[in-house]
């Protein structure tokens, strides 16, 4: 799936990783991928800290979680939750709805949204200074009318 990803979608999962064994924890989940998208800039970042969502802010919301090191030395990076390959595949429907090939950073933001009750759902309507149909419509105006990545 990850050749349907632009650059962009792709350093977003990196930076997710990143994210993940910074906090120490031994899965990589919607939470993770809300930081890799804040941390990735761009567009639709940017788009996140107009609605007061932070680094910072998503770091602390991470710090409640319980740090759980990834004990498999062979793994190359903390396993992806179920939730998260969810919201992966979400993203190629969130594009192919929207009648794009390519999967960008909008497109998993659109994913993470479409599950309520994911972690990186919850904390992202916690911050946010707008409700999630609202962040829906702006960032599928956003996917529709898509500016440079920065």
């Amino acid at each position: 799936m990850f050749d349907k990803f632009s650059d962009q979608a792709r350093h977003v999962v990196v930076l997710a990783s990143d994210a993940a064994r910074t906090h120490h924890h031994n899965h990589l989940g919607t939470e993770h991928l809300l930081t890799g998208i804040v941390a990735a800039g761009g567009p639709t970042g940017a788009t996140l800290t107009s609605w007061g969502i932070t680094g910072p802010h998503i770091d602390s919301a991470l710090d409640e979680i319980p740090a759980y090191p990834n004990t498999d030395s062979e793994c190359a990076g903390p396993p992806f939750t179920p939730t998260l390959k969810k919201a992966l595949a979400q993203s190629l429907r969130e594009a192919s709805l929207i009648g794009h090939d390519t999967i960008d950073t909008e497109h998993l933001l659109l994913a993470l949204l479409a599950d309520t009750t994911c972690t990186g759902t919850r904390i992202l309507t916690h911050l946010a200074d707008i409700n999630p149909n609202e962040m829906r419509d702006r960032l599928r105006e956003l996917a529709e009318h898509p500016q440079p990545h920065e």
